[in-house]
């Protein structure tokens, strides 16, 4: 019976030793798993806070490029991606040229705030031969290319020493629909066909396109990058008349020079206006020194007549503008006019006709081109920021929140 008992006992020991190892092995591996689960989540909790700065950054970069131009028209403030989203807040001006953006970036639950401060740097809007807001139609046998007026007059001889020419002659619109480019007769283009940002395919909205007349900006020419869109959306800002000027009609007679010099504008300097703008055959409007000139009305250039400074394209920039009292109509250079200047008008319709040569750029609602007309782009005036649309951006600061 003793002995009975005693294997008894035993056995009973052993079960109570298997059911408290049974136990202490249920408790470890529930420890363990709970530990794997809290590394399991702590490690993706990392895992989407690290993603989530990430795509904080990438709406930082988004903002950079919505600065580029001052227009929401293609600003990106959402967007959703593989790993999560970036929102970007609207940007707060601390001066002129200097902006305050907020980003956030969210991944999984987590979220991360960014906030940065941004130079901009004005860019020319003078960086083709010819731009037509709304569309440009070019036809007869003109040409466009550039040369640099800082190394001298155009010169397209090879074999000239004085050899001043180039291959920027880019003519460029905010169009995207099919014939907001329209391109025929035998138009040589010494560059780039450049169209608004968001054609699908560029070559649709240019028509009459024919590679054998466009050089892609290349020398030996490429039909690779004949026609590109922008990045971005390229706006004209608008023009506005100065407080105080009067601007009168004048006509400058045949065979006579007027020079405009910087201390003889309206109000003693360097600004100038007229309503209605005409320029007389054999005329000449000239320049001492740099010299704004405003037109609220018609500007028409008649043949043999001459309106810039030949040397330099840079000291005549004529502005283009529509105000309560004046409607623009539309400025016209004929024959064999010579025009060395920059001219912008973003609310009008220029006509290049004849054998008329132009030095500079030209940028306007619309732009028709007809006849001999050449165009030869001023590399030099890309320097020139009176009118800027675009803008260089540098970050100054950056935290997070």
């Amino acid at each position: 019976m003793g002995e009975r008992c005693e294997k008894i006992r035993e056995s009973g020991f052993v079960l109570i030793t298997a059911l408290g190892l049974v136990v202490f092995l249920t408790l470890a591996g529930a420890a363990l798993l709970v530990r794997g689960v809290w590394q399991t989540d702590a490690s993706e909790r990392v895992y989407s806070r690290s993603n989530a700065l990430y795509l904080a950054e990438a709406a930082v970069d988004q903002a950079s490029r919505n600065l580029r131009t001052l227009t929401a028209v293609d600003d990106v403030l959402t967007a959703n991606l593989s790993t999560g989203s970036f929102q970007v807040d609207l940007s707060q001006p601390i001066d002129p040229l200097t902006y305050r953006v907020r980003t956030r970036g969210t991944s999984q639950n987590e979220q991360r705030q960014l906030e940065v401060v941004f130079r901009l740097t004005p860019k020319s809007v003078f960086e083709f031969a010819l731009f037509g807001d709304e569309g440009m139609n070019v036809s007869g046998s003109a040409i466009t290319d550039s040369y640099d007026s800082s190394r001298g007059p155009y010169n397209d001889d090879p074999t000239s020493p004085s050899y001043n020419a180039g291959h920027n002659g880019d003519v460029g619109t905010n169009s995207d629909q099919s014939g907001g480019v329209d391109l025929g007769g035998s138009i040589f283009i010494d560059g780039q066909v450049v169209v608004g940002y968001e054609a699908t395919d560029p070559y649709t909205v240019v028509t009459d396109y024919d590679p054998a007349f466009i050089t892609g900006g290349t020398s030996p020419p490429t039909d690779t990058q004949d026609v590109v869109a922008q990045e971005t959306y390229f706006p004209l800002p608008p023009v506005v008349v100065p407080l105080g000027l009067s601007c009168l009609d004048a006509t400058i007679g045949g065979n006579t020079t007027v020079t405009l010099t910087p201390t003889g504008g309206n109000n003693g300097g360097n600004v100038y206006c007229y309503h209605n703008l005409t320029l007389e055959g054999g005329s000449t409007l000239t320049a001492s020194g740099s010299v704004t000139v405003y037109l609220t009305g018609q500007l028409v250039a008649k043949g043999n007549s001459l309106m810039g400074v030949s040397s330099d394209p840079k000291q005549m920039l004529v502005l283009m503008s529509s105000t309560g009292d004046a409607t623009l109509e539309q400025g016209t250079f004929t024959g064999s006019t010579g025009f060395y200047g920059v001219l912008y008008g973003p609310d009008s319709n220029i006509t290049i006709t004849g054998n008329a040569e132009i030095f500079g750029s030209i940028n306007a609602q619309s732009i028709n081109v007809t006849g001999s007309a050449a165009i030869h782009y001023d590399e030099t005036v890309k320097n020139m920021t009176q009118i800027s649309n675009t803008y260089t951006t540098q970050r100054i600061a950056w935290r997070e929140l």
